[in-house]
């Protein structure tokens, strides 16, 4: 028995020298560091205790579904009586609710529980702890500064009172189904300058120490926003609710219908690929309709030689701009195809200045074409190597 008992006195003194060192660094880290930055102390100091803190705000609502904890502290907004039946439903459901005020517009979510906040003639500085129902009985915090001006009374509930003076308390904690709920009568305990006492310190690590580690905590400081009572954005109330905002919305969609439509021709696009470019005989058939009225088959005649000779050129590398006779030479040394002097009758055929019948014309056009089929010249592919 004696060896179990020093056991445990050593293992409370372990404990003892854990705690005491905790809330020196905690102590040290409100008194020392900055407190400017994202977000207010409140906030900083939970999440350097490691919880997911999420602050409740117009831009971001709350969501009690995704939370341990519901923190609400210094409300000037009463919450309306929907958030307050939430709220209910959260703790007693197995959430963690902490109300920290003394502002009137917590009435109705004080008397939702049962308790009511009575106002003091004399303000309570400090806090006692009360003995008879230590919320802590490790670390007993014996007092906090509340600076509470404000006292809470239960009514007709079962309440644990946990600090105040001898007859007025300012710190109490309930019971709810399967959850708990803390009700405190001042901001002041964990404000920026109430934080940096050290028995307040000590009561919010000793508070936060109760919850599951790395617990959901939705903080909401000032006012408590749901998505009923979540404010319109101004830009989109004055828009589309505002006759104004309505037609500047109309004349921009004309606007931009107007600019998109502007200058397009309706029908089915054409496909980009290369099987719908026309064929060589369809230009011809083409270029022979468009000089036919105006008698210049001689023309059509010459341009369909200029390009046959260009063409021919591009196949073999051979200077399409040489005499006819120069240029069949250096196509025969290039292996052009010419059986049956059939390219050579066709060249002389070509040169004749003379006018020609319709019939004719397109005669020549065809035997053009059969040619190009026999030699392989593939004019779409002469037209992206020249750089057409």
């Amino acid at each position: 028995m004696i060896l179990i008992s020093q056991s445990e006195a050593k293992m409370r003194s372990v404990r003892t020298a854990v705690f005491s060192f905790v809330l020196i660094v905690c102590t040290c880290f409100l008194s020392s560091c900055d407190l400017s930055g994202y977000g207010t102390a409140l906030y900083q100091i939970l999440k350097k205790l490691k919880f997911r803190v999420v602050e409740i705000s117009a831009a971001s609502p709350a969501r009690l579904d995704r939370y341990d904890v519901l923190f609400l502290r210094a409300l000037d907004k009463a919450p309306t009586e929907t958030e307050i039946r939430d709220i209910q439903d959260f703790v007693s459901t197995g959430g963690t609710l902490i109300v920290a005020g003394n502002n009137k517009a917590l009435d109705s979510l004080f008397s939702a529980y049962g308790l009511e906040l009575r106002e003091l003639t004399d303000r309570i500085v400090f806090s006692q702890r009360i003995s008879e129902v230590p919320l802590f009985p490790l670390h007993p915090v014996d007092d906090v500064r509340t600076g509470a001006d404000f006292a809470i009374d239960a009514i007709g509930r079962e309440v644990a009172v946990l600090y105040g003076s001898a007859d007025d308390a300012t710190i109490v904690t309930l019971r709810d189904g399967e959850g708990r709920a803390y009700f405190i009568a001042s901001d002041y305990l964990f404000a920026r300058s109430g934080l940096r006492h050290r028995g307040n310190a000590a009561f919010l690590y000793n508070l936060m120490s109760t919850l599951p580690r790395n617990a959901r905590i939705g903080l909401a400081e000032s006012r408590y926003y749901t998505r009923e009572t979540k404010p319109p954005d101004p830009f989109i109330a004055f828009v589309f609710r505002t006759p104004g905002g309505l037609g500047a919305v109309y004349i921009c969609l004309t606007l931009f219908i107007f600019f998109v439509l502007r200058g397009r021709r309706f029908g089915k696009p054409l496909d980009a690929q290369e099987i719908n470019r026309r064929l060589s005989a369809e230009y011809v058939h083409a270029m022979t309709a468009l000089y036919q009225k105006g008698n210049t088959r001689p023309e059509v005649l010459k341009h369909i030689r200029d390009r046959f000779k260009v063409d021919l050129g591009a196949r073999w590398r051979v200077n399409p701009n040489l005499d006819t006779s120069t240029f069949l030479e250096a196509l025969a040394l290039r292996g052009a195809i010419d059986e049956d002097d059939e390219l050579t009758e066709l060249m002389a055929v070509l040169d004749m200045s003379m006018n020609i019948s319709e019939t004719r014309l397109l005669d020549i056009a065809q035997r053009v074409e059969a040619y190009r089929e026999v030699a392989k010249i593939d004019r779409t592919k002469l037209a992206a190597r020249r750089g057409f």
